[in-house]
Formats: structure tokens, C-alpha cells, sequence
């Protein structure tokens, strides 16, 4: 072998080398803290120990970018992706549209129902129509409570 061959052989050993003890601090230095962190999550309160092992785990997984597939994306396949991803909202910006409609029918045939309500029996039974009220009201108040029950556990 020429003596360039064999130089450039050595250096390309040594890189290796350099790497590999490079890879064993980082490893080393990742144990430690893993470590410092083990002993310090120890001494803390039970609540406190599971929110900052729950915001951990969120960060760790933050870090990956997902899934193996997404490294062998082509320009293509992202045009694609783009293409399905601006339908998707078109279609959810219809569907939200279409909600809205219906939920403006629906006030419509409960305001045209308490007029009816009123117009009928107003004139021929006074009781009825207020304990009709009543129940109306007993009920919207137990649907409000329930949805601030709701929102309050959550």
C-alpha cells in the first residue's frame, strides 16, 4: 500500500475513534442526568413529581418527528399532502357552514313554538301556560348546571 493510502486509512480510524468516545460522554453525560433528574423527581411532593414527569414525557415525544415514512417524502408526496389537507378544510368549513344553518332553524321553530305557545293558551288558560313556563325554565336551568359542571371537571 502507498503511503497516502495508509495515512488516509489511519485518519479514517482515528474519526472513528473520535466518535465513538464522542457518543460515550454524550451517553455518560445523558446517564448523569438522568440521574440528577431521578434524584431531584424523588424528592418532590406526589403532584408535583407526575405534572413534571407528564411535561417530560410531552417534550420527549416532541422531539421525534414522527413517523419513519415522513423521511422519504418526495416533493410529490407533499404537493399531495397539501392538496388533501386544503380539501379537508374546504369540506370542515362546509360542514361548520351547513351546523350554523341548521342551528338557525332549530331557534326559529322554538321562538315560532313559545309564540304559538303564548298566542293559544294566553287567551284561554292562563295556569297552564304558566306552569308550562315553569318546566321550561326548570329545564334550561338543569341543561345550564349540567354544561357548568361539565366545563368545570374538565
Amino acid at each position: 500500500m502507498p503511503r497516502d493510502e495508509k495515512s488516509k486509512e489511519i485518519k479514517k480510524r482515528e474519526s472513528n475513534k473520535e466518535k465513538v468516545n464522542s457518543q460515550k460522554k454524550t451517553k455518560n453525560d445523558n446517564h448523569e442526568i438522568q440521574e440528577d433528574i431521578a434524584e431531584a423527581l424523588d424528592d418532590m411532593p406526589p403532584k408535583m413529581r407526575r405534572s413534571i414527569t407528564m411535561a417530560m414525557m410531552q417534550t420527549s415525544t416532541r422531539d421525534n418527528i414522527g413517523h419513519p415514512l415522513f423521511e422519504k417524502f418526495t416533493e410529490e408526496h407533499i404537493d399531495k399532502f397539501l392538496d388533501y389537507t386544503q380539501k379537508d378544510d374546504e369540506n370542515e368549513y362546509k360542514y361548520k357552514s351547513s351546523n350554523r344553518l341548521f342551528y338557525l332553524i332549530y331557534a326559529i321553530l322554538i321562538i315560532a313554538l313559545f309564540i304559538f305557545l303564548i298566542a293559544f293558551l294566553l287567551p284561554h288558560d292562563k295556569d297552564l301556560l304558566n306552569d308550562i313556563f315553569k318546566l321550561i325554565v326548570a329545564f334550561l336551568g338543569g341543561l345550564g348546571s349540567g354544561y357548568g359542571l361539565k366545563s368545570r371537571r374538565t
